[in-house]
């Protein structure tokens, strides 16, 4: 689906210089977010996470350059008043070859803007991806530019025919989806994945935790969890900023009876903390 709006760093353009940084070596972070009427929803939470990957990247002045470029991005995504997904990019900038950063760098900022093409609310059908989470805990929680490991999923997923593929580490505990944390419903709690190691701590995933759930009566644990914990729990979520709260009906052979939590709730829940966490 072709963008509906793209700037590279205010211009409306569709491509970036060939010696962009992010391009050639990855050296960037991103934001993925939900759009209602041009404002940003969980925009504090975002921008937050962009300045942590900015500073652990040693990006100059990162926290500064987070709320620079999201303060771009409001005003695009307001002038159009758009209501969907955006995605905000951050690379250092143009820079001459080999890894090391230049001294003196220009951070560019790419900002896209489309509508969502699935369904939020459709049970997802996933399967164990046989490409594995490098662990790195400098960069984990991060939401950076090289997502090879997640790319290599959803491929698998889409040519096994399933809609997301739940990725464990290297030592074989779970992390994620591809696309999303997930949390098991377990014995009338919800758990979800320590992220110390690797894998990314998404927004609506701070939410759940920390807001959504405990409010509708849940305990939540973040802990290790392994395949068979998972295969075994009562009910499947993976939520992440455009889908909010997504069931999942099957894994491999197993199936989840969607009735074991009560997911509209947990949907209606999130929409309106996200909503409120705007701007």
């Amino acid at each position: 689906m072709a963008l509906s709006h793209c700037w590279v760093d205010g211009v409306e353009l569709t491509a970036v210089p060939a010696d962009d940084r992010g391009l050639n070596y990855a050296d960037g972070a991103f934001e993925t977010l939900w759009c209602e009427q041009g404002v940003i929803e969980c925009l504090p939470l975002h921008r937050e996470r962009l300045g942590r990957a900015l500073q652990v990247l040693r990006f100059a002045q990162p926290l500064e350059v987070a709320y620079r470029m999201f303060s771009a991005a409001e005003a695009h995504l307001a002038t159009i008043t758009h209501c969907g997904s955006a995605r905000l990019t951050v690379t250092r900038g143009s820079g001459p070859r080999g890894y090391s950063p230049p001294s003196k760098t220009s951070p560019r900022y790419v900002l896209s803007t489309t509508p969502l093409s699935v369904d939020p609310a459709l049970p997802a059908r996933c399967g164990f991806a046989a490409v594995s989470w490098a662990e790195q805990p400098q960069l984990a929680g991060m939401k950076l530019l090289a997502r090879t490991e997640q790319v290599l999923a959803a491929q698998e997923a889409m040519e096994r025919g399933w809609d997301d593929a739940i990725m464990l580490d290297g030592g074989g505990l779970v992390v994620s989806s591809s696309r999303g944390n997930i949390f098991i419903f377990k014995q009338g709690k919800f758990v979800t994945p320590a992220l110390s190691r690797c894998g990314i701590a998404g927004t609506r995933r701070q939410l759940l935790m920390a807001t959504v759930l405990p409010e509708l009566g849940f305990e939540v644990i973040e802990r290790a969890i392994s395949p068979e914990e998972v295969a075994s729990a009562e009910g499947l979520l993976i939520s992440n900023a455009l889908r909010g709260a997504q069931p999942v009906i099957s894994l491999n052979e197993r199936a989840y009876d969607l009735n074991a939590m009560p997911v509209s709730r947990i949907q209606t829940a999130l929409r309106e903390c996200a909503a409120s966490c705007a701007g």
